[in-house]
C-alpha cells in the first residue's frame, strides 16, 4: 500500500481518516516503515517478523523505540506478550507529549500538530462524547487539609490513602500543560510536573522513561503543593483505590475543561461532585476574594450582607464541586468543608 493509504489506515481506527490534520500528525509522528508496523498490530514480534518479512530482532528494535515514544504499548505489560497500536485518542495523546524529557519549546512542531487537530473537530467531537456516558467516569477529590478532620472521611476520599495504597508512584509531565505553555497560553496555577502515575500506569512510564519513580513522602509533597497551587484532584468515580493515574487539573489550560466550556457541555458529564460543599462564615470572611480566584467552577461571587459595609463570599452550592481549596487559601479561616452527601454518592464499583 502507498504510504497516504497505511497512514488512513491508522487513522480509520478512530474514525478520523478523512481528517487531513490527523494524517499529517500520523506521518509526524511515525515514518512509513512504522505505520506499517503499527498497521500490523496487535502482534508479537514473531508474527510481525513472519507478516512483514523483517528479521524479529529489527522488529523488536523498531517495536521499542515507539514504545518509548509512546505509539505502541505491551499487550500485556507485565509479561511483555506482543504490542499493540494505541487503543484510544486519549491514549495516544498523552502518551505522545507527555514524557518529561519532551520541551515545549523545542518540540512545538509536535504540540502545533495537536492542537491543530483538536481544533479542527476532536475537542468538539470528545466533548460531545460526554453527552452520551450514563455517568461521569471520574469524580472530584477533596484536597487533604480541607477534609482532614472530618471523623467520616473515607479512605477513598483521602488523596494521601491512595497514595499509600499503591504498589508503585511515578510523576509524568502533563500533556495538557505541556501543550498550552508550547501555544503561548502557560498555566497560571502550576508547573507541568503534577501527573501521579499509580502501579501499572507508573511502572510504565518508569520503564519508558517518560516519568520518573517516585518515594511516598515524594508523592505526598507533590499533592501539598497542588493543593497550594489550587489545583483539583480527579480520581475514576468509583470507591476503588486501585487506579493508575490521579490527575490535578485547573481550568485555564486542562484540555478536557476547556472542550467541555468552549462547546457547552455540563462539567459534570466529566466529573462528578465530592461528598462536601463549600461553607461560608460570613462573619469571619473578610472579603479579600482569595476564595473567589481560587475557585474553578465558579461557585463563589462577593455579594452585599445584611449589616456588613463589605462585601462577603457567598457560595452558589449548585455550582460547588468540593475541591477543597477555596479553604485553603482563606487566611481568615472563614470557609469549611461540610458533608453533605451519603456514602451511596460514590459508587461501590469497581475501577476501569
Amino acid at each position: 500500500m502507498e504510504a497516504s493509504h497505511i497512514y488512513r489506515s491508522l487513522a480509520a481506527r478512530f474514525g478520523y481518516e478523512d481528517s487531513p490534520d490527523f494524517l499529517r500528525l500520523l506521518q509526524f509522528l511515525m515514518s512509513e516503515a512504522e505505520a506499517n508496523l503499527a498497521a500490523a498490530l496487535p502482534a508479537s514480534v514473531e508474527e510481525l517478523s513472519a507478516r512483514l518479512g523483517v528479521p524479529a530482532e529489527d522488529a523488536r528494535r523498531e517495536l521499542d523505540d515507539m514504545f518509548r515514544r509512546g505509539l505502541v504499548f505491551p499487550r500485556n505489560f507485565y509479561t511483555g506478550e506482543g504490542a499493540r497500536f494505541a487503543r484510544s485518542l486519549v491514549q495516544l495523546h498523552d502518551a505522545t507529549q507527555s514524557a518529561l524529557s519532551l520541551d515545549p519549546e523545542k518540540d512545538r512542531e509536535l504540540y502545533d500538530m495537536w492542537e491543530a487537530f483538536c481544533l479542527a473537530g476532536y475537542d468538539r467531537d470528545y466533548a460531545l462524547g460526554y453527552l452520551k456516558l450514563d455517568k461521569p467516569h471520574s469524580r472530584v477529590v477533596p484536597a487533604y487539609k480541607a477534609v482532614k478532620d472530618c471523623p467520616e472521611l473515607q479512605p477513598y476520599e483521602d488523596v494521601r490513602e491512595f497514595l499509600q495504597a499503591a504498589e508503585r508512584l511515578a510523576v509524568v509531565s502533563c500533556s495538557c500543560r505541556k501543550r498550552a505553555q508550547a501555544e503561548h497560553r502557560p498555566c497560571e496555577k502550576s508547573h507541568d510536573r503534577n501527573c501521579i502515575q499509580f502501579n501499572r500506569g507508573a511502572e510504565y512510564a518508569i520503564v519508558r522513561g517518560s516519568g520518573r519513580e517516585l518515594s511516598l513522602d515524594e508523592a505526598l509533597n507533590i499533592v501539598d503543593e497542588t493543593e497550594e497551587h489550587g489545583l483539583v484532584h480527579s480520581w475514576f468515580n468509583s470507591r476503588s483505590m486501585v487506579g493508575v493515574i490521579m490527575c490535578n487539573c485547573c481550568y485555564d489550560c486542562c484540555v478536557d475543561w476547556a472542550r467541555l466550556r468552549h462547546h457547552g457541555v455540563p462539567i459534570s458529564t466529566r466529573w462528578e461532585k465530592s461528598r462536601f460543599e463549600a461553607r461560608i462564615d460570613t462573619r469571619a470572611c473578610t472579603g479579600c476574594q482569595t476564595c473567589v480566584e481560587r475557585c474553578q467552577f465558579e461557585a463563589i461571587a462577593m455579594t452585599p450582607v445584611p449589616g456588613s459595609k463589605k462585601l462577603k463570599a457567598t457560595v452558589d452550592p449548585e455550582k460547588c464541586w468540593g475541591c477543597g481549596v477555596c479553604a485553603l487559601g482563606c487566611a481568615a479561616d472563614a470557609i469549611r468543608l461540610d458533608l453533605v452527601r451519603p456514602l451511596e454518592h460514590i459508587p461501590d464499583v469497581a475501577a476501569p
